[in-house]
């Protein structure tokens, strides 16, 4: 069984790469604008999404102020370009991720020539670097391993998540895209973590919790989506229910905060990864650029997005990252 963070379904992260309105490219577009990638599903399963949405198909609200939807363009093809930062929790029990991991590597060898793939394993507050962004999703699957199992060893997931997101640029983290003779970053960039969710360095009872709200302004601000895929931790702590509810919930808050998904099977291990990795495919493969007028100010700004399209599923971010 699949949670989500909300009800309705359509995926939405901030991308910082630029596309054309209609027009030669963004360069034609006057003024101030920010962008967003679009993710579109059907509300019932194995229903129908449409092959291009278009500008007026979409309305984005900043409080009672309508953002006008400048343009809208379909991630294939030639813009399907993407990366895929795989982060796995060191902490992790062996028992957990162990069976998970032929299904890991099976979804990474599936992935299409567009999507650059990387590895790391979380530990100490950072991450690890385990395989650079590379077009060899075979090797980048012979990267993966067991994690080693030490209760604590990720100091807290939200720390690995901030220092990987503002580490994305780095040249040790691998090849950009290519385009030309110049290269500039994939547009898309996406966390598939693996983690229990839980930081030992903050009580569980503390609803507002500084550590999630930093992941999150990172993630925003560096135009990373991040999906999560739950899995129990070494040791005792996180064993009962309300500190796994807390756990989930912040991963939760992540995912929706940043236009990602978060996946898990009640409070225990799921028996397999694989109808959440194919979920997670799908959603990647119904993506959509959409570049937007001027909001009210910079920084995070809140908004809401809503299509009229019958048959279709929206879930957005509650805020986007104004430059």
């Amino acid at each position: 069984m699949m949670k989500s963070t909300r009800q309705c379904v359509l995926t939405v992260t901030i991308a910082m790469a630029l596309v054309g309105a209609g027009l030669a490219s963004t360069r034609d577009i006057k003024g101030e604008w920010t962008q967003m990638i679009v993710t579109v599903r059907p509300v019932h399963p194995g229903g129908s999404v449409p092959h291009d949405l278009q500008a007026s198909d979409l309305t984005v609200m900043e409080g009672g102020s309508k953002i006008p939807v400048i343009h809208v363009e379909r991630l294939a093809g030639d813009l399907a370009d993407m990366q895929l930062f795989v982060l796995l929790d060191d902490s992790t029990r062996s028992s957990s991720l162990g069976v998970q991991l032929p299904e890991l590597k099976t979804f990474l060898e599936s992935l299409p020539a567009t999507t650059q793939v990387a590895v790391g394993y979380m530990h100490n507050g950072t991450f690890g670097l385990a395989q650079a962004f590379t077009a060899d999703h075979q090797k980048a699957a012979s990267a993966l391993r067991l994690p080693a199992a030490i209760p604590g060893e990720n100091g807290s997931p939200y720390f690995g998540l901030s220092d990987l997101v503002r580490h994305w640029a780095a040249k040790e983290m691998g090849p950009a895209k290519e385009t030309g003779t110049s290269k500039e970053p994939a547009s898309r960039r996406a966390v598939l973590v693996l983690t229990d969710g839980i930081d030992r360095y903050y009580d569980t009872w503390i609803v507002d919790y500084p550590y999630v709200d930093t992941a999150i302004q990172d993630a925003l601000k560096n135009g990373v989506t991040v999906s999560s895929i739950y899995l129990r931790g070494a040791g005792f702590h996180g064993g009962g229910g309300w500190v796994t509810t807390v756990a989930q919930s912040r991963l939760m808050e992540v995912s929706d905060e940043t236009g990602g998904h978060a996946y898990f099977q009640d409070l225990t291990d799921p028996v397999t990864i694989a109808p959440f990795l194919r979920d997670f495919r799908e959603r990647l493969e119904n993506q959509y650029q959409v570049t937007l007028g001027a909001l009210n100010g910079h920084g995070l700004r809140p908004v809401k997005l809503r299509t009229e399209l019958p048959g279709l599923k929206i879930e957005g971010p509650t805020r986007v990252y104004v430059r």
